[in-house]
This record gives C-alpha cells, structure tokens and sequence, in this order.
C-alpha cells in the first residue's frame, strides 16, 4: 500500500512539474532562457516571505499556549508540513505530520491538534474574507468573457444556492442526529466513544484558549496570516505583469483560490496538472498559450518545486533529529541508572 501510494504521489508531482512543458513545449526553455536574476530573486523572496510568515503564525499559536519552542524548529516543521501537504493525495498528509512533528517537539496530540486546527481556521477566515472582495474586483475581467445570460437565468441560479443553503441551516438539528445515530449503530465508535468524548472536550478547552487570547495576538495571527496567502498568491500576478499582461490582482486570486481548491478533489498530489491546465484556460482570453507555460513553470517554481525541495530537506533534518536523540535514550537505558553495578 505504501508503495502505491508513493508511486501515486510520484506520478501526481511528475505531472503537475510536467504539464507546463506539454502546453508550451520548447518555447517554455526560450522563455525561460532570456529569464532575468531580477525575477528569480523576487520569486525567491516570496517564496520565502511567505514560508516564514506561516511558521510564524504557528509560532504565535504554540507560545499562547504555553509553548518556547525555537523559531528554526517552527520554521522546518512549518516546511515539513507543506511538504507532506504538496506531496500526499489532497493535501491530507499535511495535517498529521504537523500533528506528529508537534507532539514530538513535546507538544501533547491534544494541544497539537487544537493548534493545526486554529491554523486551519485562520485560513478558512482569510479566504471568507479576502475572497469575496477579490470576486468584486474582478467582475470587470469576467465580464469580458462571460457568456451573455438572461437576468432570469441568473436570478433562478442564485435562488437555488440561496434555498439549498437555507435548507441546510434549517435541517442542521435533523442532520446531526442523523450522524449521531449511525455513529451510535457502530460498535467500533461505540468502544472509543468515551476516549473520543473526552479528546474532544480537551480540544473544545484549547482552542477556546486560543480564540480568546489577547487582541494584539490576534492581530499578528491575522496579519501573517495575509502575508502568507498573499505572497503565495502574488507570485502569479507577478509573473505575468513582468509578462506584460497586468490583470487585476483580485482576479489572479479568485482564479487561484477557486482552481487549486478544486484540484485537490481530484485526489492526486498537487493537482497532478489539472490546476495548471485549469489555469491557462481560464486566462487564455488575457496570455497566449506560449507565455502561460513559462509563467506557469515560474508559478510552479515558487509554490510547487521550492516548497517540496526545501519541505524534505527539513523533514530530513527532523526525523534525523528525532532518531539521534531516540538512539541517546536508547543508550542511557542500557546504560543503567548512576551509581550502578
């Protein structure tokens, strides 16, 4: 199975590194040819610009709740994450190894947990709030492109959404205790509903720590986390405005935030092309076939191959870490205590 899933994992990332070159072909190494230090460097800072605001932000959780953990240590364990994150059939990896990497920094799994999880909503926040701003600034791009429907049409669309989402707040009691009772039929659940009950008790208590901390804290959590995605999303725009093709910055966004959500449904690791693919069609209005390959391979290179490089040096680094002082334990056993025969 593991290898399977290694194989899998492996074709996923070969894909999504080669799909820019299927689009472009060889004009992807001419573009990539006459490529300026100048742009490297601005990808690079980005890039790095963002890695740290993230580990930052988990920096910031770990110490509100009592944690001193070293900022280097945050820093790899931020990178391992994103590699497990990139590298594993929709980013689910990405969550348990920040789990195990912080429960063995000393942090219990409850507390990690709670963490990974405020982490987790804080970019839930960003996108709830930056996102729909973006979708209004980019009206005016779409609007170029969209296909010309009825009012009606429109109005019609927009009443189902709205009835759908009443229909779930309203049957939220109904559908809740529709869950409990088939958890309840489970022997399985049933032998671990008290363990479950009490984690998740202890979650509750830590991440309402975590949601009432001081303002000032908060307000570092919010600006690194804007920081973070905003650098991550930036390196799109930036490539194509030194392309020549300037598009609003909340439309590179939205296009952003909506295809490589999607592509993560598709199970493969990092998309295995499709983001790519889905990217160059939604902006062949604006950039032609030739320059989006090698604004996508410079994308890429920022948020893909980057991370990954730099994610499994510091996982290597960790788990080497983590075996050394595993091997010293193991010797101070076998050792025997002071004073021994």
């Amino acid at each position: 199975m593991r290898r399977v899933a290694a194989l899998a994992a492996a074709a996923g990332l070969g894909l999504a590194i080669g799909s820019p070159f299927m689009l472009g072909g060889a004009d992807v190494l001419a573009s990539l040819h006459d490529l300026e230090p100048r742009m490297i460097l601005i990808l690079a800072g980005l890039a790095t610009v963002s890695g740290v605001a993230k580990a930052g932000k988990l920096q910031i959780l770990l110490v509100s709740i009592g944690q001193r953990p070293a900022f280097l240590r945050t820093l790899a364990i931020s990178l391992a994450t994103d590699f497990a994150y990139l590298s594993s059939p929709a980013g689910a990896a990405g969550y348990a190894v920040n789990v195990a990497l912080l429960s063995r920094a000393g942090t219990s799994w409850v507390v990690a947990t709670a963490v990974v999880g405020a982490e987790q909503a804080l970019d839930w926040l960003f996108f709830a709030l930056v996102v729909p701003v973006a979708v209004f600034s980019a009206l005016g791009p779409l609007a170029q492109v969209a296909p010309k429907v009825s009012g009606s049409a429109y109005g019609a669309l927009l009443s189902v959404v709205l009835a759908a989402l009443c229909g779930l707040w309203y049957g939220r009691h109904k559908l809740l205790s529709a869950v409990r009772t088939c958890a309840c039929a489970l022997p399985w659940l049933q032998s671990r509903r008290a363990r479950c009950a009490e984690f998740l008790a202890q979650l509750r208590t830590q991440l309402g720590l975590l949601a009432h901390g001081e303002l000032a804290r908060n307000a570092a959590l919010l600006l690194l986390t804007l920081v973070q995605w905003l650098t991550r999303y930036g390196v799109l725009w930036v490539v194509l405005a030194d392309l020549g093709h300037r598009l609003p910055y909340g439309f590179v966004i939205v296009l952003q935030a909506v295809i490589l959500h999607l592509a993560l449904w598709t199970g493969i690791p990092a998309g295995g092309g499709s983001a790519d693919m889905a990217l160059a069609a939604a902006l062949a209005p604006w950039v032609p076939d030739a320059s989006m390959a090698g604004a996508l391979v410079l994308w890429r290179s920022a948020t893909l191959y980057f991370p990954l490089l730099v994610g499994a040096l510091s996982l290597a680094a960790l788990g080497g870490k983590w075996s050394a002082g595993k091997g010293n334990r193991c010797r101070g056993l076998e050792a025997g205590p002071p004073g021994g025969p």
